[in-house]
Parts: C-alpha cells; structure tokens; sequence
C-alpha cells in the first residue's frame, strides 16, 4: 500500500490524542476565576487610558492615510474625535 495512510499509522484522525487534547483545553477553562478583579486603578490610571488612546488613534489614521493632526475643518478631525472618544467609552470613561 502506498499513500498518506501508510506514512505513520500511528497518527490517526480522531485517535486518543485529540480526545486527550480537547479534555486538557475543557479542564483549563475550569480553573479559578480571572485575577484582574482583584486589582485596583491607581490614581494616574485617567492618564495612561489619554495615552493608550492616543497612541492608538494615531496609528488608526496612519493606517487610514489621514493627517495625524489634522486641522478642525477637516472631516479627518471629526473622525479623529470620534475614534478616540470610542477607545476612552472602550476603558470605561465618560465625558465630563
């Protein structure tokens, strides 16, 4: 016989490692709840959430092709605007 299924038999389609693989990745999604509920937000946490957003909104409209600064008459601004206020609703801040 030649072909594939001659090339290793012990490899088969739906053979014990996947069952024994798919029970590994059913057991890890059981373990204990996240960690990150059992942080705090420290005080200069507005600031760094400012600084994600912005870094992320310049690298959305260089992606575009805008301007990264681009003057308020443009339309660029306002989509500028709108995507940064998007990432800080994102973080969990509202507008003041």
């Amino acid at each position: 016989m030649t072909g594939f299924e001659n090339a290793s038999p012990w490899i088969r389609p739906g053979g014990p490692a996947i069952a024994v693989l798919s029970a590994i990745l059913l057991l890890s999604g059981c373990s204990s709840p996240p960690a990150y509920r059992e942080w705090t937000a420290s005080p200069d946490v507005p600031t760094i959430a400012y600084d994600e957003c912005t870094e992320q909104v310049d690298h959305t409209m260089r992606l575009r092709g805008y301007p990264l600064r681009p003057l308020p008459e443009t339309p660029q601004y306002g989509y500028r605007k709108e995507i940064f206020a998007l990432c800080m609703r994102r973080k969990g801040y509202a507008t003041e």
